[in-house]
């Protein structure tokens, strides 16, 4: 009896310490998974998410006719660049052409974003011209420039940066509209022709689609201010020839004017109408 009673004294004891040891393990196991979770916490801290890329991303949207607010860079006392145009007159002819496609297409609704061409208006003031017509997608149509002397010429577009809530309907459409301007015969400059900007003070600062980390920096007011998706377009170089005699001519902007609607309807998965 006193054998068998050492016996089960033993076995208790053994299974007190196995539970003890599972515990134990236990403990370990959820120590070792929290601590990888605030590694991986503390890593991404400050890290914005990826432009997510076309074959993962589309944008959603209800039914037709879907309102395009285009916005004509510059205007009235604001001439914008000078070169062998003058950005705010190509802007006005771009705008206006995409404005007639867009009126001739019963799917979409064109927006302005001031009363005329002429009329002076700062960004802030634009967007929110265009937010009170509650625009389903917004582009600003630009010019760019270079010192004399530089050969700098090409396309590029810059959509709402990483962070903010239109980002991703934004690079995408960015995307689109480089492609469509590829297409017409136009450069891309950077990486396929979108880029991010951010002002440091009064610097601008130009960065690839690469650094997705989220910045505090505004970008462009038109972009930030913005009730929908948005991007900024620069057509063409006004101070290169080449690029002005494609794009900034009267013919240039006619062409310029139809790659835009042409990504527009790719945005809206909408057929564009024949030429």
């Amino acid at each position: 009896m006193a054998k068998h009673a050492v016996h089960r004294k033993k076995e208790q004891k053994n299974q007190a310490f196995s539970f003890r040891h599972a515990v134990v393990l236990c403990l370990c196991f959820i120590g070792i998974c929290f601590g990888l979770y605030l590694w991986y916490a503390a890593f991404t801290i400050g890290q914005g998410t990826p432009a997510v890329d076309d074959d993962d991303f589309r944008p959603t949207f209800g039914p037709p006719p879907y309102r395009i607010a285009i916005d004509a860079g510059h205007g009235g006392s604001d001439p914008g660049a000078q070169g062998i145009v003058t950005e705010k007159e190509m802007t006005a002819a771009t705008a206006e052409a995409l404005r007639g496609w867009l009126e001739a297409d019963p799917n979409f609704i064109p927006l302005q974003t001031r009363e005329s061409y002429d009329a002076t208006a700062k960004p802030a003031e634009r967007a929110a011209a265009a937010n009170a017509l509650s625009p389903d997608l917004l582009l600003s149509i630009h010019g760019n420039s270079a010192p004399e002397g530089s050969t700098a010429s090409g396309f590029e577009c810059y959509p709402s940066v990483p962070g903010r809530t239109w980002h991703q309907e934004s690079y995408y459409f960015a995307k689109l509209l480089a492609s469509a301007m590829r297409s017409a015969g136009a450069s891309l400059r950077g990486r396929g022709g979108v880029r991010y900007i951010y002002y440091i003070g009064e610097a601008k600062q130009l960065v690839e689609t690469s650094h997705t980390e989220v910045r505090a920096e505004r970008s462009f007011t038109i972009l930030e201010d913005a009730n929908c998706p948005a991007v900024l377009a620069e057509q063409c170089f006004v101070t290169s020839a080449a690029d002005v005699a494609q794009f900034g001519t009267e013919e240039g902007c006619r062409r310029t004017a139809r790659a835009y609607y042409e990504a527009i309807c790719t945005y809206f998965e909408i057929t564009p109408l024949p030429e």
